[in-house]
């Protein structure tokens, strides 16, 4: 059947619902909702149900105004919900377009404890349907507009309320096809007006408790659900925390391990015995942790002797003050000797009870040593600067006695006597010499001046010296390269430096060798394919000349090989070494470009091999080939020396000996007076001193007369090692004199040689003339004086 066919009979009376007939029935009854009066007469039915009687029985569509309660006939109040108590927990959705059957159904189900909502259309359902859940819908059939078909399956097409059951209720639509539809359309049951009271009831009655115990397992099911979330969360975050700490311990024991440091726990007991100690213990301590605790007094045996009482003593007042930082020496299995710094605390109960101490013990030996050479470095800094302090007035007076003797000795060959006692004095001051040069060697102050030197000459000229210096007792062997062998290449070295250095090796040697032995020294020439590198130094593939020293004496251990050429490190008794001559050795190996090698054995002896560089021009020239020279290749040619010193018996004694080389002299107490001179005559050589009190030291004299006069040559003398070394050309200036004479200054002051106080006759000659015939002005001399 349509619904075409069915709306004539919705002309038909419905029977609406009414109180059971076992309630009072008032005739005038107040609508809690609405809060206004209705009087409605009724009547019981065969049936047993109640049923609205109309005030007007001619009125069959509509009830009269006196028979519903005010307000239900007008549409702003169908959609309000019957009050219910606070805490109601089900809502029942009452569907229908009739007022008084609405009113009868709240009236019939308000006391279920449920939330009554009414709606007089399938439109009004559905949007409390958008706003709420329900437990049960109560749906008229035949309404107006929407019918209750149509309503229940738009509530069946949407999600969140296809699950709340409908209950139709129908008043005409009686037949099997109409039921049919209904329980088609959703329905959970299918109820004919007018209804029983009891029966309508007790079957929302019945859904409202499955609502309520559903909402129950729901509730119960989210409960548990946030308790397994809750505990999954707990349990998320325990692994987190887990995989932190663990690897937080992992990173500490790699860190741990990785330092210098051992942890433990000791007891308080007398001589504080280990309860434990950390895995970095045979790495720091050379032992394992298992010993330390198996013998109380193991730690305390290997304390140094030196400082045992003052630890254990310190220790020991750990009870007072309750921390204690002591330092102290421990000899490890191996022998070796070990700074250990021991800081411990005392750890309480919780009575404040001494309970045990925790302390860590870092092994400083490193750091100790490192202060030691820090404080090494600063001993050859301060050695330095002192005798970079008295080596000008030292030298100075050196010079002048040096100088006087040199002058003094060939007067005396009718007093063979005083000869012999002015050459004596003489040799002393050169040996005074030797000793400052030697000084400033080792504190690496001290300018060299390499030459070409024939190493096989040196050492030979040397024989006579060095077998007064080993005594009887030490046989000493000069082997010279092989007959077919190449002729020995000339080095490039200090000459005096280089004597001095052999002179300290063969000492050394001979303290080696204590009972007697051999001393042998060889030179060769070597040729390195690639770089070199060792005891700090490191030089280039190229050619050397190898000078080598070799005892038959007691040799060294390792640990002393590797410190021999530290500062002030020796193993001679105390007042019988300073520990300086190696040190001196490998500064002046180094500053001269090559490198040390040694083979030492304990028992069989030591081998030193110095590289030393290859002269790039090998003509060699002894002493004898000087002296030859000094007579007429160095001679004066009466050329023009301005002399310049603030020390007048210097200057006295530097001017007598360049007139007596032939030379016309000069003479300046300071750069005003000489730059007088330079102004007022002309002057082929300025020899000045680099270090004057007061106004222009010499560097900046010689500057200021290459300015003034271009074919100035110049030569230096310094008494101050740090006073030797000539300045370096400015960076980019022009070498065109014509272009720009000043802008050479520093190019022709660096080619500018320097003699260092005292010097001899032979070497004052040299300068003088190598300076003359070598040095090239910044323009002629004609020019400028032309």
């Amino acid at each position: 059947m349509t619904r075409r066919k069915l709306r004539p009979m919705r002309a038909l009376r419905r029977s609406p619902f009414v109180p059971p007939a076992t309630f009072p029935v008032p005739a005038a009854r107040r609508s809690r909702l609405l809060g206004t009066t209705s009087v409605q007469p009724v009547s019981v039915r065969p049936s047993g149900g109640l049923e609205v009687v109309p005030a007007s029985p001619s009125s069959t569509m509509t009830p009269p105004s006196a028979a519903v309660p005010a307000g239900w006939e007008s549409g702003t109040m169908t959609t309000d919900s019957h009050p219910q108590p606070d805490k109601a927990d089900v809502a029942i959705l009452v569907v229908d377009d009739d007022p008084r059957n609405l009113f009868a159904v709240r009236e019939t189900l308000e006391d279920l404890g449920a939330q009554l909502v009414l709606a007089r259309s399938g439109e009004e359902a559905l949007k409390h349907l958008l706003r709420q859940d329900f437990a049960l819908i109560l749906l008229d059939v035949h309404m107006p507009g929407m019918d209750g078909y149509e309503t229940a399956e738009l509530i069946r097409l949407r999600e969140k309320s296809r699950h709340i059951p409908i209950i139709f209720l129908t008043a005409i639509n009686k037949d099997e096809t109409h039921i049919f539809r209904g329980y088609a359309s959703g329905a959970v049951d299918y109820m004919f007006k007018p209804v029983d009271p009891q029966i309508l009831k007790s079957k929302v009655a019945v859904f409202v408790d499955l609502y309520r115990k559903t909402e129950e397992v729901k509730r119960e099911v989210e409960a548990k659900q946030r308790l397994l979330d809750e505990n999954e969360r707990v349990r998320r975050e325990m692994r987190q925390a887990e995989q932190a700490l663990r690897r937080s311990e992992e990173r500490q024991a790699l860190i741990l391990g990785q330092l210098p440091i051992v942890l433990y726990t000791a007891d308080l007991s007398p001589g504080i015995p280990f309860r434990y100690l950390s895995d970095t213990t045979e790495t720091v301590l050379g032992c394992a942790a298992a010993r330390f605790i198996e013998d109380p007094q193991f730690w305390e045996s290997r304390l140094h002797p030196d400082d045992r009482s003052r630890v254990l003593r310190q220790l020991a007042s750990i009870h007072d003050t309750g921390l204690t930082t002591v330092e102290y020496r421990w000899r490890g299995p191996d022998g070796g000797e070990r700074h250990l710094l021991d800081q411990a605390v005392v750890v309480r109960d919780e009575n404040g009870e001494a309970a045990e101490l925790f302390g860590t013990i870092m092994d400083v030996t490193e750091t100790r040593q490192a202060q030691q050479q820090l404080a090494h470095a600063q001993k050859m800094e301060m050695v330095g600067q002192l005798t970079g302090g008295i080596a000008h007035d030292f030298n100075n007076m050196l010079m002048v006695v040096i100088g006087s003797l040199e002058r003094l000795v060939p007067g005396l060959a009718d007093d063979p006597k005083a000869a012999k006692r002015a050459e004596m004095a003489l040799q002393a001051a050169l040996r005074c010499s030797d000793m400052t040069r030697r000084l400033l060697t080792f504190a690496r102050r001290q300018q060299l001046h390499p030459e070409p030197v024939d190493l096989g000459v040196l050492v030979a000229g040397m024989g006579e010296l060095m077998e007064r210096t080993l005594g009887g007792g030490v046989a000493i062997a000069i082997e010279a390269p092989p007959a077919d062998a190449e002729p020995l290449w000339i080095a490039s070295v200090d000459r005096s430096q280089a004597e001095s250095a052999l002179l300290n090796l063969v000492i050394n040697a001979r303290d080696a060798m204590p009972g007697g032995g051999t001393l042998r020294i060889s030179t060769a020439n070597t040729r390195f394919g690639e770089p070199q590198a060792g005891h700090g130094m490191s030089v280039p593939a190229g050619d050397y000349v190898l000078l080598s020293v070799s005892d038959s004496g007691c040799g060294m251990p390792p640990d002393v090989l590797e410190r021999a050429f530290e500062p002030f490190f020796t193993t001679k008794e105390t007042g019988k070494g300073t520990g300086l001559g190696l040190a001196m050795i490998h500064g002046f190996v180094k500053q001269s470009g090559g490198l040390i090698g040694i083979d030492s054995t304990p028992g069989a002896g030591t081998t030193f091999r110095l590289y030393l560089p290859r002269a790039a021009l090998e003509t060699g020239h002894g002493p004898a080939a000087d002296e030859d020279r000094a007579d007429e290749a160095l001679a004066g040619r009466g050329e023009t020396v301005l002399v310049v010193d603030d020390d007048a018996d210097v200057r006295s004694v530097a001017t007598q000996a360049v007139a007596a080389l032939g030379y016309r002299v000069l003479e300046a107490d300071g750069a005003e007076a000489a730059l007088t001179l330079l102004d007022r005559q002309p002057v082929d050589l300025l020899f000045t001193d680099i270090v004057m009190p007061g106004g222009l030291n010499g560097r900046e004299l010689a500057r200021e007369g290459l300015r003034r006069h271009p074919s100035l040559r110049v030569l230096f003398a310094s008494g101050y090692a740090n006073g030797t070394t000539a300045p370096e050309p400015e960076a980019g200036a022009s070498t065109d004199a014509a272009a720009d004479p000043g802008a050479v200054l520093g190019a022709v002051l660096s080619r500018a040689e320097t003699l260092s106080k005292p010097y001899r006759g032979g070497d004052l000659a040299r300068a003088l003339r190598h300076a003359l015939d070598l040095q090239s002005p910044l323009a002629p001399a004609e020019v400028v004086r032309g």
